[in-house]
């Protein structure tokens, strides 16, 4: 495959105006490696000796792990992540008898070592830029709906070539800024992902929801898995013939780890940011979006967690879904506090004013960008009316088992009246088959009384709308009264008469008589038919307002650029690089916080229960002592969290926070809740990031959790 790997500057970098903003604030692209002077920040490598598309070079350590980040410390596959990126692969493995999630997993022998399920790992190999070839796909065309249309198409194209080319390989089309820039990226996948070391949940998430995206951190939030290929170096699926992959770079533990004030890095891989959209964007953020989210999720959070303190079973089978909404739910509620706090909006509102200003003086650019603003507000109003709706239909359908299946149902009915009867019989049959599928991923974890209550829940809040918005059958069944008594009565038919909250029942009905299930009539079915309708026009307006951005963002950057404003370009879960310091912080007026807290702390922070329920091992191993070579040399202790004043966000959960010479000093997980709105803008006054420190990893694998054998293998020597 000809890849063009050594382009220097992406389309998106070759417009004036964005500069570097110097360290701290930024996540840089491979590419920009080079326009930046990272000797005068502190680096001790070069920018090749960081990323090289013909040679070695130290990304070739670093991994995408499932949603996060990971790193190579051993030449037999051996990676470390965050403990809670692992921590849905615990949960698979675990039962009652064999409770991984409480007691942790530790593997000491290769053939101990089991499947991490749901984990793959990729490698990045290279990248061209495919942006004149998405761009020309859309021609002349104007609508934006179908110029959105075609450059997809291309993108679909390009990826579906750089298959046939290298079968073997991922490919993956990036949208480096909306309407303007895309970069094919090639991948190495590995499927074949063991457990090997993870520590007891009282380690790893020691402070649990409490400390969450919280400063000063006390939890070990880190985890060992090992990726393994076949024979004969090539990827593939599990198998006990399979072998320890080998790569061509991993990174060294630096086990004296470092100070305060240090230049420290990050390599990894930060999921999406919004840095470079307007105020009406941030708006729908902050009053739709966010609080939406997040009051869904706790009502769920809630109820799993009552189900939890009743069956430990159900504890297990729902620990993994309520880590996952508390961790969105707590980042959101930190993003409303933190754009209230500093006022983003009326932040925005005034840069657009600046713009505003600009095109009055600028008449030259009134033809080609005198209306992007105005437009750009017509389509978020747009958004924010439709938020109410779209946001209803999207939590519905992805967290009730009940209503996603009637709403698959519902679509098959749809379908078939399009379709002559002769086609009928084949097109239940492939149908059959997905439903199954579609059951097994909705009905696991599943509580029936959960599923009826969200379900009474949700209908209750569409019952609630405006009348010409709710779906017909809906407003024809019940009254707008919430405690109209036909309601309870529909979902107690639904649960006696269809049994959409039996799972086996559902399973049973379709395998006897999948013609009748498909196609019979009930309550239910008639809703969801509804909603597809409402759905529809629902989406034929996102699809309009998407095409619409597509068009106008590019003229909003420009805009951005020609009043003098720099910065570098969002993040969108490519290989990224940000820099800084260890560095303490005033999160509020006379409150300092320290870089560093300590195990001392951690033991004193304990718990005999709760979210800080302290782990007795390590207690012991504390006040045993000889923990000496551990130690930070100022505090006299062995440090278990760091902080710093990196750029990161989502997706850069355990990347290796490194020093100078590119030597592993901590694993990134968390930032603190001033930073969360980190997605939508960077300070470095309130934007910290922490990670667990290298020493607090060694100490708990030495002294309390007996698996030097890892400490070896990374070859870690004081």
């Amino acid at each position: 495959m000809k890849r063009n790997i050594l382009i220097t500057f992406l389309a998106f970098l070759l417009v004036p105006g964005m500069l570097t903003a110097g360290p701290g604030e930024g996540m840089y692209p491979m590419s920009e490696l080079r326009k930046l002077d990272l000797k005068k920040a502190g680096m001790g490598l070069t920018a090749e000796a960081l990323f090289s598309p013909q040679g070695d070079a130290l990304v070739n350590a670093l991994v995408r792990v499932g949603g996060c980040t990971g790193s190579f410390v051993s030449n037999e596959g051996l990676i470390i992540t965050n403990h809670h990126c692992a921590f849905g692969a615990v949960a698979a493995a675990s039962s009652v008898g064999n409770d991984y999630i409480t007691n942790g997993f530790i593997a000491r022998e290769r053939e101990l070592e089991i499947p991490a399920q749901g984990l793959t790992v990729k490698i990045t190999l290279g990248y061209e830029d495919v942006s004149a070839a998405v761009l020309a796909a859309a021609g002349a065309e104007t609508d934006p709906v179908r110029r959105l249309a075609a450059m997809r198409d291309k993108v679909r194209q390009i990826e579906q070539k750089a298959r046939q080319d290298e079968p073997k390989l991922t490919h993956e089309v990036a949208e480096m800024f909306v309407g303007r820039s895309y970069v094919l990226f090639h991948y190495q996948t590995i499927q074949d992902i063991r457990l090997v070391y993870v520590p007891p949940r009282n380690v790893g998430e020691f402070g649990g929801e409490s400390d969450n995206w919280v400063w000063p951190r006390h939890n070990g939030d880190f985890s060992f898995v090992r990726a393994y290929v076949a024979a004969d170096g090539q990827p593939a699926t599990f198998s006990k013939d399979n072998v320890p992959f080998t790569p061509k770079r991993f990174l060294k533990v630096n086990p004296a780890g470092v100070q305060e004030n240090d230049f420290v890095f990050i390599l990894g891989y930060p999921g999406r940011t919004f840095r470079h959209y307007p105020a009406e964007y941030i708006r729908y953020q902050n009053d739709y979006l966010l609080p939406y989210t997040a009051e869904t999720y706790d009502w769920l959070i809630q109820g799993m967690k009552e189900l939890g303190d009743q069956d430990p079973a159900k504890a297990i089978a729902f620990a993994s879904k309520i880590k996952g909404l508390a961790n969105t739910t707590k980042n959101y509620k930190g993003k409303i506090q933190g754009i209230r706090r500093i006022g983003l909006i009326d932040q925005k509102i005034g840069e657009e004013k600046e713009m505003r200003a600009m095109l009055a003086n600028k008449p030259e650019l009134q033809t080609t960008y005198g209306k992007v603003l105005d437009e750009l507000d017509a389509v978020y109003k747009t958004m924010q009316e439709d938020a109410p709706r779209t946001l209803w239909f999207s939590y519905l359908n992805s967290q009730s088992a009940s209503m996603s299946v009637a709403l698959r149902i519902a679509m098959v009915q749809a379908t078939l009246d399009t379709l002559p009867k002769a086609s009928h019989a084949d097109y239940i049959r492939k149908q059959q088959e997905e439903m199954k599928k579609h059951i097994g991923r909705m009905y696991s974890p599943y509580d029936a009384g959960l599923d009826r209550a969200y379900l009474d829940r949700m209908l209750r809040q569409a019952l609630g709308w405006p009348a010409e918005q709710q779906p017909v059958s809906l407003k024809k069944r019940f009254s707008v009264q919430v405690k109209d008594r036909r309601l309870d009565k529909f979902l107690t038919s639904i649960s006696t008469k269809t049994n959409f909250f039996d799972k086996e029942a559902l399973l049973r009905q379709l395998d006897a008589n999948p013609d009748r299930f498909f196609t019979a009539k009930n309550g239910l079915t008639e809703i969801a038919g509804d909603m597809i309708v409402m759905a529809a026009e629902l989406r034929g307006r996102a699809q309009a307002n998407e095409g619409k951005l597509a068009t106008l963002l590019p003229g909003y950057l420009d805009l951005k650029i020609a009043t003098g404003t720099h910065f570098v370009p969002d993040a969108n879960a490519t290989l990224r690089l940000t820099y800084g310091h260890v560095k303490g912080y005033e999160p509020e007026d006379g409150v300092y916080q320290s870089p560093f807290t300590t195990v001392a702390g951690l033991v004193e922070k304990g718990e005999k229960t709760g979210d800080y329920e302290i782990n007795q091992q390590l207690v012991a191993a504390y006040e045993k002592g000889g923990h000496e070579k551990y130690q930070h040399p100022g505090l006299k202790d062995v440090p278990v969290g760091l902080l710093y004043n990196l750029d990161t966000t989502g997706g850069n959960s355990g990347s290796p926070v490194m020093n100078a010479q590119g030597e592993l000093i901590g694993v990134n997980f968390d930032r603190a809740f001033t930073a969360t709105i980190n997605d939508f803008a960077w300070n470095e006054s309130y934007s910290r990031s922490i990670g667990v420190d290298i020493r607090f990893v060694l100490w708990t694998l030495d002294k309390v959790s007996d698996a030097g054998f890892l400490i070896k293998e990374m070859g870690v020597l004081r």
